[in-house]
């Protein structure tokens, strides 16, 4: 009989999860956007020996409404790119490996892609992606490409908010492109094979050219050529996370 690994992450946003996590007299608010701040809680995570540290990030400001930002002062606002993040954070670690956040639903999966390969490069083979989608009308609003439709929740026997019949059809069809876009970003990390990259001085061959692959994905949403124009990264195939919502999301979990 053979065991699972258990792998131990801590899930970092802002100051923390805490909406008052600001005003602790241990945090300096006034480091908040600063990579000094970042650095330290990574650092933080890889003194811990955790596996690896997963950084938040999504199209709209913090709110605590459903269908669109709040007019709050008490609670944090803003963050940073998560993969760029990621990507400063690198050369100040050496081990814990970096998973960040990046949404599907309004941006081209080759960026993506390419984003993510280039993490895994410049960690030296520790990068991942959490994958994220948005059912949001007003963070769609900030694009203009398409339109989604306001979602208004129902409460179910339990009193709990879910989403209505048209809420969950979209939600499962930005999944599904969701999927589409992970499968493009997965041919685009294998279009370089491991020995595509010549470098030979003498020769003046930096690459050879017939180990670059198109994808030609077609899907539903979008199609990509390819091939990636970042060299594949050292992992491969970097590690691809969602998050367990244990049954169809809602739209606070997307």
């Amino acid at each position: 009989m053979t065991r699972a690994p258990l792998y131990l992450a801590v899930a970092r946003d802002g100051a923390g999860w805490h909406p008052a996590a600001w005003r602790d007299p241990a945090v300096n608010a006034r480091e908040l956007f600063t990579a000094r701040h970042w650095a330290g809680l990574v650092a933080e995570a890889e003194r811990g020996l955790l596996d690896f540290v997963t950084i938040e990030d999504a199209l709209g400001l913090q709110t605590s409404r459903l269908d669109g930002p709040d007019d709050r002062t008490d609670e944090v606002r803003g963050r940073f790119d998560a993969v760029l993040l990621a990507a400063a954070l690198a050369p100040l670690t050496t081990r814990i490996g970096l998973v960040p956040t990046a949404t599907t639903t309004h941006t081209e999966p080759f960026h993506v892609a390419i984003g993510i390969a280039s993490l895994d490069h410049v960690s030296l083979g520790r990068a991942g992606w959490r994958v994220q989608v948005s059912a949001r009308a007003w963070e769609a609003a900030h694009f203009g490409r398409r339109e989604i439709p306001a979602l208004i929740p129902e409460r179910d026997t339990a009193g709990r908010w879910e989403p209505d019949e048209r809420a969950r059809g979209l939600i499962a069809d930005l999944f599904e492109e969701a999927a589409d876009a992970v499968e493009v970003a997965r041919r685009l990390w294998d279009s370089w094979e491991d020995d595509a990259e010549i470098r030979d001085v003498a020769t003046g061959r930096f690459v050879d050219r017939d180990k670059f692959h198109y994808i030609d994905f077609a899907g539903s949403g979008f199609s990509v050529k390819g091939p990636s124009i970042t060299p594949r990264p050292p992992q491969g195939q970097p590690v691809v996370t969602v998050l367990d919502h244990g049954g169809s999301p809602g739209p606070t979990s997307c």
